[in-house]
């Protein structure tokens, strides 16, 4: 796997990343590569919007998966995540897609 992580300013990161997997089973050889680019900014040192964007050659997919984490009070947070999944071989748009979720998440710390 290669991968780095740019600095673009204090805020905002970029992380490319290439895998590529050769496969030898008893029944069949076959090379998987997934190629990956993450991006991280982080509006206060208690909030960050990250977005990854990964394609996958063995199951022809392309993913995305978008979260804003807040930590609203000290061990406690807050996450809104969109994600989601394409076929990308798929013969029309509307049976592209494989899966799409929202999901919102808080938790709360207690102390005693």
């Amino acid at each position: 796997m290669n991968s780095a992580r740019i600095e673009i300013t204090p805020r905002l990161s970029l992380e490319p990343t290439v895998s590529v997997n050769f496969v030898d089973l008893p029944q069949a050889s076959f090379t998987a590569t997934l190629v990956r680019a993450r991006a991280t900014y982080t509006v206060t040192p208690r909030m960050f919007v990250n977005g990854i964007a990964q394609y996958n050659s063995t199951t022809t997919s392309m993913g995305s998966n978008l979260r804003l984490r807040w930590e609203y009070a000290p061990g406690s947070e807050l996450f809104v995540v969109y994600t989601d999944d394409y076929d990308t071989l798929a013969r029309s748009p509307s049976t592209a897609l494989r899966n799409r979720a929202f999901v919102v998440k808080v938790n709360r710390l207690f102390r005693p």
